[in-house]
């Protein structure tokens, strides 16, 4: 019948993608932000790293020397130095020569090894889960398929995942990225080898994307690829069944009358029958409501109509929202920098570009330093409440008198006690923070960095500006606010009055 092309076609298509799927590069096709098949590769000794994978080295080079201290790095400085131009591509040529002496680049690529092995174990579970499950729902031949629980069994499961997806999507903002995705990060984090350089290496890698805003649309990918790949299996599946047996097909209601699902198999058989599949007609659908239809032609349709949903419904829409999730990641990826602003780069920027420097003019001026950006108000899955000092003297009181449901994160002084506490914001990050600062201290880039590095990992933050009430004072606080205004703060994110400050920290809101 009409449907005999259709199905052939389906089942080349099936063929040719389960072909693809057998001989897919996982860094490529879901792994892309791993990938070091970029432009602009950086000499890395005998081996030569593409761009990205360079950022993701001297992440890691940064968050081994935030825990562990610096190491003595002058050769590494002088080889940087002389190689590169500017201040990221000498920062890059620093961590590679430091990577290659240390270990970090062979434990990069030993979980990258790791993390790919855990893809192609997913794959092929995706692409046999899918294949089961066709098979599953049509049985083996003895009995009539109940289309309704044919299709709810094809389909249901991916359809509730993706309306998840799409849900943490909008409510999850920068921080979605699908159940699947996260489970492999999951399972790959927990392979990583012992030792710094392995621990800091997913945890750099998650950062690095976090903070370009690519997070949702990797993890997307991958969650996106791998219901696919389930899909396909499962396209397989059905074609293989409904190949070599030979099946009747019957609906069953007790209460709903046939016309209601003549109509429902016209809704959804609408799409379908718009690229060419089949669907029963009217007379087909009430027969098969008293029996199960077995005549070739009611066969056909049925089984057209199953097809062209699974097609339509099930591997159209995943396809397409993997190809935009990937997109996306490329698009990201290729303009992706170094934040300059972090802590630990704050130093090599000013080590690798002095004010001292008199030997000559080797790169342009910038129209502008970088500067520390706050990250703008943003959901996070905590309703806690944190307090922080930066570097507060010994004669402000402290702490101030707080609600029992507020943390008190003490202050910080030391490079040690800035790592602990924005590892503790990562763990459990509070829906508002606020951070107390000395307005008696100069608002540096360290300062500003700091401040900047705290709210990636808070809901949102403010600052409250501690200082004795004199006008010397007053005019620090003026300098105070000028800087956090260029770094983002809002006017009514800086406050000047305790209470003001406490009552913002306790019950939210624009109480200053």
């Amino acid at each position: 019948g009409a449907a005999s092309p259709m199905m052939t076609f389906t089942c080349a298509i099936a063929v040719s993608v389960v072909r693809v799927a057998a001989g897919m590069n996982p860094d490529q096709v879901f792994l892309a932000p791993m990938s070091s098949r970029d432009q602009d590769p950086v000499s890395c000794g005998r081996d030569s790293l593409g761009a990205f994978e360079t950022r993701w080295l001297a992440e890691v080079v940064r968050l081994r020397e935030e825990d562990g201290g610096s190491p003595v790095d002058s050769a590494a400085v002088r080889a940087a130095v002389d190689r590169a131009h500017g201040v990221e591509a000498r920062i890059l040529a620093r961590a590679c020569a430091l990577g290659a002496q240390e270990g970090t680049l062979r434990a990069l690529r030993a979980w990258r090894a790791r993390a790919r092995l855990v893809m192609w174990v997913l794959m092929g579970l995706a692409l046999f889960s899918g294949f089961g499950a066709a098979l599953a729902v049509l049985g083996d031949g003895s009995r009539p398929v109940n289309v309704v629980w044919a299709l709810g069994g094809l389909l249901g499961v991916n359809l509730f995942s993706l309306m998840l997806w799409l849900g943490g999507l909008g409510l999850g903002g920068a921080d979605a990225g699908g159940v699947l995705g996260r489970g492999w990060l999951w399972i790959s984090r927990r392979l990583s080898s012992l030792g710094a350089s392995g621990v800091a290496v997913p945890r750099a890698l998650v950062g690095l994307m976090g903070r370009a805003g690519l997070t949702r649309w990797w993890l997307g990918a991958i969650t996106h690829g791998l219901w696919l790949l389930a899909l396909c299996g499962a396209l397989a599946g059905l074609l293989l069944a409904l190949s070599v047996r030979a099946y009747g097909f019957v609906w069953e209601t007790t209460i709903l009358p046939a016309d209601a699902f003549t109509a429902f198999v016209d809704v959804l058989g609408w799409l379908p029958a718009l690229a060419g599949f089949a669907i029963p007609d009217a007379e087909t659908v009430r027969a098969s409501g008293a029996a199960a239809v077995t005549h070739e032609a009611g066969r056909l349709a049925w089984s057209s109509w199953l097809t062209g949903s699974l097609v339509v419904y099930g591997i159209v829409p995943r396809a397409l929202l993997w190809a935009g999730c990937l997109a996306h990641v490329q698009l990201g990826r290729s303009r992706l920098r170094l934040d300059l602003t972090l802590p630990g780069y704050a130093a090599l920027v000013a080590r690798y570009a002095p004010s001292s420097d008199r030997i000559g003019v080797t790169d342009a001026a910038p129209a502008a330093w970088p500067a520390a950006r706050i990250r703008v108000p943003h959901r996070v899955g905590s309703r806690t409440a944190a307090i922080v000092g930066l570097e507060l003297r010994g004669d402000v009181s402290w702490p101030p008198a707080l609600a029992p449901q507020i943390e008190q994160m003490g202050v910080l002084d030391s490079r040690e006690q800035r790592r602990q506490a924005i590892a503790r914001l990562e763990a459990n990050p509070p829906a508002r923070l606020l951070v107390a600062c000395d307005v008696r201290l100069s608002p540096d880039r360290g300062s500003l960095g700091l401040i900047a590095e705290l709210s990636r990992h808070a809901g949102e933050c403010r600052v409250w500006l501690v200082a004795p009430a004199t006008p010397r004072e007053r005019d620090r606080t003026s300098h105070w606010r000028d800087a956090l205004g260029e770094a983002g703060f809002l006017a009514q994110a800086v406050f000047d009055d305790q209470g003001a400050a406490l009552l913002w920290l306790e019950h939210g809101g624009d109480n200053a």
